[in-house]
């Protein structure tokens, strides 16, 4: 198989949904065909959620349950494991090994792009050079356990230049499935994947201890530097402190963040946010 991709390669593109992320999502669908090099959307989501998303979304969007999944681990299982941000916080780790299983879905295409459901592309956006590397957008972020998590993961060190939290992620399924068959202890004795990261974490009581970005990111970047190229797009997240903040954007909203983003995240932690994903979630569920 080969290494590199062509510059026009059509992407998968992979998100994880529940039906309060939806009504951003539906606003995104549209600008992630017009905006990326898109070949379909493939949404991961609760069981009880796939109807209400299918229909909302049409049927050219494959939508996935999410129990039976992941291999050896469903949410149940994961919120049973005595932690002190458990089992309010299990579901922030599952849907990061969810977006990372689908690594070992289709193995003839060989790349994906984990985009998140909060977040919609403003103007073009390309995933490959000239030459067919990858292109990963760099950010700022800093978040310690994360690089303390990977030296347990690998035992090395992670030589952090940045961050890769970029509210996507593009996938080599080859390298996304050697670095999971390598991480924790020897192949011959391992649990399955998702519970060696589990394993590893930081004996520490910090609510979020492992991200999959962070984790693919600097493995590539470290084991697979040939692949790979890192650059700097222009996006943001908005916050209540941002005017219009906490609500969902407006096409003229879009429009003026375009004229200095390229994408935007709209965080749905924000109060404004929560209050009308609640109403719309009521009114998704009323039967009809």
């Amino acid at each position: 198989m080969n290494n590199f991709a062509t510059p026009e390669r059509k992407l998968q593109v992979v998100t994880t949904c529940r039906t309060y992320d939806l009504p951003m999502l539906e606003l995104a669908l549209p600008r992630l065909r017009q905006h990326l090099p898109f070949k379909n959307l493939t949404v991961i989501a609760p069981d009880a959620d796939c109807e209400i998303i299918r229909r909302r979304l049409g049927a050219a969007v494959e939508v996935i349950p999410e129990d039976g999944f992941l291999p050896g681990m469903n949410l149940r299982e994961l919120q049973a494991l005595p932690r002190f941000d458990f089992p309010k916080n299990a579901g922030w780790y599952f849907q990061q090994f969810l977006k990372l299983q689908f690594a070992f879905t289709a193995p003839e295409d060989d790349y994906y792009l984990i985009w998140d459901a909060d977040t919609i592309p403003l103007r073009p956006l390309n995933f490959f050079d000239a030459d067919g590397r990858m292109l990963l957008t760099q950010a700022e972020e800093f978040h310690a356990p994360y690089f303390e998590t990977y030296r347990r993961l690998f035992h090395a060190e992670p030589h952090r230049e940045f961050s890769c939290i970029a509210q996507h992620m593009l996938v080599q399924k080859s390298v996304a499935r050697e670095m999971l068959a390598s991480l924790g202890q020897p192949a011959e004795n391992a649990e399955p994947w998702p519970w060696r990261i589990m394993r590893s974490l930081p004996p520490t009581e910090d609510y979020h201890l492992f991200s999959e970005f962070e984790t693919y990111g600097h493995y590539l970047k470290n084991n697979h530097p040939e692949r790979v190229a890192f650059v700097e797009r222009r996006w943001r997240r908005w916050f209540d402190t941002d005017p219009g903040g906490g609500k969902i954007p407006t096409e003229r909203d879009l429009e003026k963040l375009a004229r200095d983003y390229d994408y935007v995240c709209f965080e749905k932690a924000t109060r404004g946010w929560r209050y009308l994903a609640k109403y719309l979630v009521k009114k998704i569920r009323k039967p009809r």
